[in-house]
């Protein structure tokens, strides 16, 4: 009769016991160490649409204000499109724009924007027109997406430091954009530094190119790795294969009875096997990972705006969920811009008809709602990209921001809004009031919420600012 072995033992006394201790014992915690299911990263998202709500005149401006509770609210007429993903969303309605210096408030608001920092007067060679004649130089500080893309640690959309010679993506950041004009200070909404504006990319056709060069549907060519992450990979499975063969090879030692439990052990190690991650690859490596269709190449004129507003939305989606960059931004025309939305039935440009003498309200809430579409357009997308335990919306925050309060020039109440979970660090689905509170303060919770826990304060308009109360 064969000899019975006892199972009320722990794995690593099972191994001893068939005399594999002293060989395997202690590369065991290797195998308590392997790889588990991968987390998606935390991405970051600056949208921008130009000028402010709607206004009559300086005294007279539409409030966008939602009506009802923190968390059964309605939204104004103008973001009526993104109904869909209201639970999604957080609307921090009443910011006052920290946003001042040289230029009109066109200027200095663009200037501000992601910088919460005051637009420098000519300097250094640098003059630009920053409205009837009012001249500027460039912004004076790095904006919030480099701050974000520039750091590094636990909770943060990078874990590497920037320099790392084995970096997480292939691009710290991108910039994509639409019919952006000229660089000025107008013009340009993002910065690495003082002095250092970062030009988007407003070619489809071209972003599709240089973003997308390499990039496999589910995947990508192993890239290079750390060597110690290599051997402790082959340490772990060459140990699976070794406990594979073992316990087969005892399995013929023992009676019947104890078939199931051998194979339970023999389960167990082969999830180990199955959980052991494969080599990294870059950018991507992940099923979400999809190319999206060559843009067809249009001309960059005033009918094809929405055209080329859908092409910039399908490659943004599809640049994060491949992991070609975690930091985002994209700038929808700029500051003064005067696209003729044509076809909403209008014959004159955005921004003069802001100011052209007569009651526009009707008119700029009409373009304020077909914005709201494309960006529900763009939430879409990224709601469709499944990421196993969430969407990609549900990874990623999306900030939408404009250069104004009003079409007057108001700084005070700005139309933000805010979705996407960011990985879970945000809760949405909520409407809160901060009137007449600075924007920085919102510079300061995406810093928060992208896990720079210890950033107080954004740009020079504001001292330790510290984050929206409530927000996170």
């Amino acid at each position: 009769m064969a000899r019975r072995l006892r199972f009320d033992v722990s794995r690593r006394q099972l191994l001893q016991g068939l005399g594999l201790g002293a060989a395997v014992g202690p590369l065991i915690p290797l195998l308590n160490a392997s790889a588990q299911t991968a987390t998606r990263p935390k991405r970051l998202l600056l949208l921008f649409t130009p000028d402010g709500m709607a206004a009559q005149n300086y005294n007279t401006t539409v409030d966008w204000k939602p009506t009802g509770t923190e968390t059964a609210f309605n939204f104004h007429q103008i973001h009526l499109p993104l109904d869909p993903f209201k639970a999604k969303i957080v609307v921090p309605w009443g910011l006052t724009m920290s946003a001042g210096g040289a230029g009109e408030a066109h200027a200095f608001g663009m200037a501000g924007l992601w910088t919460g920092t005051t637009l420098p007067a000519p300097n250094a060679g640098v003059s630009f027109d920053g409205g009837n004649g009012h001249l500027t130089g460039w912004g004076a500080a790095p904006s919030i997406d480099q701050i974000v893309a520039q750091a590094s640690g636990a909770n943060m959309p990078y874990q590497r430091p920037a320099n790392d010679p084995m970096p997480e993506t292939r691009y710290r950041s991108i910039a994509l954009g639409v019919q952006c004009n000229n660089p000025t200070s107008l013009n340009r909404m993002t910065y690495t530094g003082a002095n250092a504006p970062i030009t988007p990319e407003v070619s489809p056709k071209a972003a599709f190119d240089r973003y997308f060069m390499g990039v496999q549907s589910g995947g990508m060519t192993p890239s290079m790795e750390d060597p110690a992450a290599a051997r402790a990979r082959n340490e772990q499975k060459a140990i699976c294969a070794l406990l594979k063969g073992d316990l087969a090879r005892i399995r013929g030692r023992v009676g019947a009875a104890d078939y199931q439990k051998i194979d339970a052990h023999l389960e167990g190690v082969l999830g180990i096997e199955r959980r052991i991650a494969p080599a990294p690859t870059t950018p991507g490596g992940t099923s979400a990972c999809t190319i999206p269709t060559t843009p067809t190449t249009v001309s960059s004129n005033n009918a094809n705006f929405p055209t080329q507003i859908t092409q910039m939305m399908d490659i943004a989606t599809h640049i994060l969920a491949c992991d070609v960059t975690r930091v985002l931004t994209l700038q929808l025309s700029y500051a003064f811009s005067n696209v003729t939305h044509s076809w909403l039935g209008h014959s004159s440009g955005h921004h003069t008809m802001s100011h052209d003498g007569a009651d526009r309200r009707t008119e700029l809430q009409a373009i304020d709602n077909w914005y709201a579409k494309q960006v529900a357009y763009l939430l879409g997308k990224l709601d469709a990209v499944n990421e196993g335990t969430g969407t990609l919306l549900d990874n990623t925050l999306v900030v939408w921001g404009r250069e104004l309060g009003s079409t007057a020039h108001r700084m005070e109440r700005v139309p933000f809004i805010l979705a996407g979970k960011a990985g879970g660090a945000l809760r949405t689905g909520r409407f809160l009031s901060y009137d007449k509170l600075e924007h920085a303060k919102l510079l300061v919770s995406v810093a928060q919420l992208m896990g720079l826990s210890t950033v107080n304060t954004v740009g020079n308009r504001q001292t330790s600012a510290g984050p929206l109360a409530g927000l996170l």
